[in-house]
C-alpha cells in the first residue's frame, strides 16, 4: 500500500515470481524493465521512448490498460496473461520431488555429466559442464569460491571475463583457475588466445578443458613443453576425464542443491533455448 517506486516493486515483488513460479519464462533477468520507459509514474503517450517496435508496444499497452479499465476486469487480464506466459517454455530445470531423492550418488552426477556432454548445443553444454564441476569442488573444499561462467564464444568481452570459466576467492578478484571450454576443432591460434586473455590478466595458468567434439592436429606435449619455457603452465584435458577427476575428489550432494547450481549457470551463460531444453530433458531422463 502506498507509494513504491519501479526498482523495489521489480526486486522484490516481480524477480522472484518469475524466477521461482514463472520459472524464468519471461527471461530470468535481475534487472527487469527499469528502463526509461518504466521510471515514469504515468503510462502516457507523451512517454519517451525508442521509435519502431519499442513504441507499438507502449502504445499496445496503453490499449489494453484502457480496455481492462472500461470493463473493470483486471483480475481476469491478469489471469489470462498468466495463462499465456505459463505456456511459454520454462527457462529453468525443475526439481520434482516425486522423482527425486535428496542424495545424489557419484555415480549419478557422473551420468549426468555425460549426458549433457552427449549434445553440444554450439559449446554452451560443455562450458555448462565445467562450471558444474568446479562448483562441486568448491562445495568439496568450502572455499568460498566464486564460479563465473560466461556466454559461450564470448569470453573476455567484459572486464570482469577471462575464459570461459573463471575461478575467483571469495573477493571475486583473486584468480584461483581459469578454464577454456572447447567443443569443437582447434587450433595454436585458438590455444594463444585463451592463454593470452589469462597472461593479461595477470594469471599464469590454464586448463583447457576439450569435448567430444574436439579435435585437433597439434601435439599437445609440445605445446604444453612450449609453455612451460615461457613461464605459462597449461593444461590439456578431456573433459570426460576431468569430470571423472572432479567428482571423485567431491563431497555429496543433494540433488535440488544440484539443479540449483545447473539453474545458475544457465542463467550466467545465457543459455539458449536449445540448450535449456536439452538439460531438461536430460535431468528429466536420469533414473533415480
Amino acid at each position: 500500500d502506498g507509494a513504491f517506486d519501479a526498482r523495489s516493486l521489480c526486486h522484490s515483488v516481480v524477480v522472484p515470481f518469475e524466477q521461482n513460479v514463472l520459472q524464468k519464462r519471461l527471461g530470468g533477468s535481475n534487472e527487469p524493465f527499469l528502463n526509461k520507459p518504466a521510471r515514469y509514474t504515468h503510462l502516457s503517450l507523451d512517454n519517451a521512448v525508442r521509435r519502431g517496435k519499442d513504441k507499438e508496444t507502449l502504445i499496445r499497452l496503453l490499449r489494453v490498460f484502457e480496455i481492462v479499465n472500461e470493463q473493470n476486469n483486471g483480475l481476469q487480464a491478469l489471469t489470462a496473461a498468466l495463462a499465456k506466459i505459463w505456456a511459454l517454455e520454462a527457462r529453468t530445470v525443475a526439481y520434482d520431488e516425486s522423482r527425486f531423492e535428496a542424495f545424489l550418488s557419484k555415480a549419478r552426477i557422473e551420468k549426468i555429466i555425460f549426458s549433457l556432454l552427449s549434445k553440444s548445443c554450439e559449446g554452451e553444454s560443455l562450458a555448462l559442464a565445467v562450471a558444474l564441476l568446479f562448483e562441486l569442488l568448491e562445495r568439496s573444499h568450502q572455499s568460498s569460491w566464486v564460479v563465473s561462467s560466461h556466454p559461450a564464444n564470448q569470453s573476455g568481452t567484459s572486464s570482469n571475463e577471462i575464459a570461459d570459466i573463471d575461478v575467483f576467492q571469495s573477493d571475486g578478484q583473486t584468480i584461483v583457475y581459469c578454464a577454456e571450454a572447447k567443443d569443437k576443432p582447434f587450433t595454436r591460434a585458438d590455444v594463444d588466445h585463451a592463454a593470452g586473455k589469462v597472461a593479461d590478466a595477470g594469471h599464469s595458468a590454464l586448463i583447457f578443458v576439450y569435448g567430444p567434439n574436439a579435435s585437433t592436429a597439434l601435439q599437445l606435449e609440445e605445446v604444453v613443453a612450449d609453455f612451460e619455457a615461457k613461464g605459462f603452465d597449461i593444461t590439456f584435458v578431456s573433459a570426460k576425464a576431468f569430470a571423472k577427476g572432479i567428482i571423485s575428489l567431491s563431497a555429496s550432494i543433494s540433488m535440488p542443491d544440484f539443479i540449483e547450481i545447473l539453474n545458475k549457470h544457465l542463467a550466467q551463460t545465457r543459455a539458449k533455448e536449445v540448450t535449456v531444453q536439452h538439460c531438461q530433458r536430460v535431468m528429466r531422463n536420469i533414473q533415480i
